[in-house]
C-alpha cells in the first residue's frame, strides 16, 4: 500500500503537529497572556477593528478617558480590549502596535490591563498571505514594516533610475505589487519585530462573564476551553512563522474564532438558538465581536439578539461611512460611546438593563 507523505492526509497532519510541538518547546508563551478569564473588573472599554487608523484610535482612547493628551495611561484599573485587525487598509498599524506595547506596561502598573486580541488580518500577515488580497496592504503600511536600510537602498536605486525628482510613492506601490523580494523583506521584518509578540496574545478573553473575540464563536469552537483555544491559535501562529511552516488549521478555518461571521451577520431569528447554546457552552452572558462591518447608518446600533451579541466593527478606519465608536461596560451596564453620535439607540446607561459584575452563573440557561 502506498504510504501517505507529509503533504497529504495523516502525514501532513502529523508533520504539522510536530512543527507546532517544536514551536511550543522553542517559544513558550508569556505568562501575561495565558490567563483569559477576569472577574470583578470595574470598567471595560472595548474598541473594534482599527485597520491602521492610528489617529482615530487615539481619539477614542482620549475621549473615553483611557489616555491623556500626552498619550499616557490614565484609565487606572480599566481593562481596554482591542478586538483585533490592527493591520491592513490604513497607514498606521505599526504606530498602533507600538502604542499598545507601551500601554500594556503602563496599564498593568496602574492595576488595569490591555487586551489586544488576534484578528484574521494578523494571522494572514504572519502566514505571509497579505499580498494575496489585492489592496489589503496600504503603501504606507508597507513602508512602515520595511527595514530602514532596505528602504534607503531601494530609494537610492529609484533616484538613479528615474532622477532626483522621482515619484517614490508610485514606485513603491509598483514594487509592493510585483516584487517578491520586497514582499519578503516586509514579512521578515514584521515577523522578526512583532510576530512573536502578536502570537503571545489571546484570541478570546472573558471579563465579568462577557466573552470578547475577533470573529465569533461557532457552536463547535464554543465547546473549547478558552485557555486551550488561545494556546492552540498562538502555537499555530508560531508554527506558520517557522521554516518550513506548519499548515494552519484553526487560524484559517472559516468557522474558527478569527473568521466566523454568523454571530454578527446572520438573521437573528435563525441564530437565536445557536447563540443560546454558544453562551451556555462559554458560561457567558454576552459575546462581543468585530470582523463583520456594522457601519453605514446614522446611529451606532451594536447589539443583537437582546444584548446577547455586540458587534464592534464600526468602520473606525473608513473615512466616509465609518464611525468612531466603542463599547463601555461599567457598573454592570453596557453603554455605547460614539463620536458625534447624536442618537445612540443602545445606550444602556439610560434606564437599561444592569448586569451583575461577577461571572457566576452567567451562562444562558
Amino acid at each position: 500500500m502506498k504510504q501517505t507523505g507529509p503533504a497529504t492526509g495523516f502525514g501532513r497532519r502529523a508533520a504539522g503537529a510536530l512543527i507546532v510541538a517544536l514551536a511550543a518547546a522553542a517559544f513558550p508563551l508569556s505568562a501575561a497572556e495565558r490567563g483569559p478569564i477576569f472577574t470583578g473588573i470595574e470598567r471595560v472599554v472595548a474598541v473594534g477593528d482599527l485597520h491602521g487608523a492610528y489617529d482615530n484610535f487615539v481619539a477614542i482612547l482620549r475621549d473615553t478617558k483611557v489616555l491623556d493628551d500626552g498619550l499616557r495611561w490614565i484609565g487606572g484599573k480599566t481593562h481596554l480590549v482591542q478586538i483585533g485587525d490592527i493591520l491592513d487598509r490604513g497607514p498606521g498599524a505599526r504606530k498602533i502596535f507600538d502604542l499598545i506595547r507601551r500601554l500594556e506596561r503602563e496599564a498593568e502598573e496602574a492595576g488595569g490591563r490591555v487586551h489586544m486580541l488576534i484578528g484574521n488580518h494578523e494571522a494572514i500577515a504572519l502566514m505571509g498571505l497579505s499580498f494575496d488580497y489585492e489592496g489589503s496592504v496600504s503603501v504606507e503600511q508597507f513602508l512602515a514594516f520595511l527595514p530602514d536600510r532596505y528602504r534607503r537602498e531601494k530609494e537610492d536605486e529609484f533616484r538613479r533610475r528615474a532622477g532626483p525628482d522621482a515619484d517614490l510613492i508610485s514606485l513603491w506601490e509598483k514594487l509592493e505589487r510585483t516584487d517578491l523580494g520586497a514582499q519578503s523583506a516586509y514579512f521578515n521584518f514584521l515577523r522578526e519585530q512583532y510576530g512573536r509578540w502578536i502570537a503571545d496574545h489571546n484570541t478570546a478573553v472573558k471579563i465579568n462573564g462577557v466573552v470578547f473575540v475577533h470573529g465569533g464563536f461557532s457552536e463547535d469552537y464554543s465547546l473549547w476551553p478558552l485557555e486551550r483555544l488561545n494556546r492552540a491559535v498562538s502555537l499555530e501562529l508560531l508554527g506558520v512563522m517557522m521554516n518550513p511552516p506548519a499548515p494552519p488549521h484553526i487560524i484559517f478555518d472559516t468557522r474558527g474564532p478569527l473568521w466566523y461571521r454568523d454571530d454578527a451577520g446572520k438573521d437573528e431569528a435563525v441564530m437565536s438558538g445557536e447563540i443560546d447554546r454558544v453562551l451556555r457552552n462559554l458560561d457567558a452572558r454576552a459575546l462581543v465581536v468585530g470582523h463583520t462591518a456594522t457601519f453605514g447608518s446614522r446611529t451606532l446600533e451594536l447589539s443583537r439578539m437582546g444584548d446577547r451579541v455586540w458587534t464592534l466593527d464600526t468602520g473606525i478606519w473608513e473615512p466616509i461611512s465609518g464611525r468612531l465608536g466603542a463599547l463601555i461596560i461599567e457598573g454592570g451596564q453596557f453603554r455605547i460611546w460614539g463620536r458625534d453620535n447624536d442618537q445612540i439607540k443602545n445606550d444602556r446607561s439610560r434606564g437599561g438593563r444592569s448586569l451583575p459584575l461577577d461571572g457566576a452563573g452567567a451562562g444562558v440557561r
